[in-house]
């Protein structure tokens, strides 16, 4: 059963980023309606409990299930310019401080027990997507790893 359960979750994490896919490369897509389209495919994967879509202006494009704090998005850009600081003071989103577990150019990754944060970096805008207890940590990171770096290949 276990393993019938994971072939359905790579199933579908593979059809969520080939739906990403498909609607990126079938016609011009704008930014906006394509940041609207990540933050559904990521919300619809279960993967997922906030998303946040912010441009390196510091304008917010798409909030769902997270709102960043005052301060929050300048904390993250600069965490970008020495990602190893994540190590020791951590990543603040959302209000909730995460311990730092991963920092490197493209990616800032924090836990607190069994919820965390997995925020991408990629040429115009930061994905900031946080899960919770019931979600699979290893599953979520690596659907925002596949988005982003999906992105970076067309150019966003």
């Amino acid at each position: 059963m276990k393993v019938l359960l994971s072939i359905c979750l790579v199933l579908c994490l593979a059809l969520s980023v080939n739906a990403v896919r498909v609607r990126t490369h079938t016609k011009s897509p704008t930014l906006e309606s394509l940041q609207s389209s990540l933050a559904d495919d990521l919300l619809r994967s279960g993967l997922s409990s906030g998303i946040v879509l912010t441009g390196w202006n510091g304008m917010i494009k798409f909030e769902s299930g997270l709102k960043l704090k005052p301060g929050e998005e300048a904390a993250i850009i600069d965490l970008f310019k020495n990602p190893k600081k994540v190590f020791t003071t951590g990543v603040t989103v959302g209000g909730v401080k995460y311990k730092g577990s991963k920092g490197d150019k493209s990616f800032i990754i924090g836990k607190k027990g069994a919820t965390g944060v997995i925020i991408a970096r990629t040429n115009m805008f930061m994905i900031i997507s946080t899960y919770n207890k019931k979600m699979q940590p290893d599953k979520a990171v690596k659907l925002v790893e596949g988005i982003t770096n999906m992105l970076k290949q067309t150019g966003f």
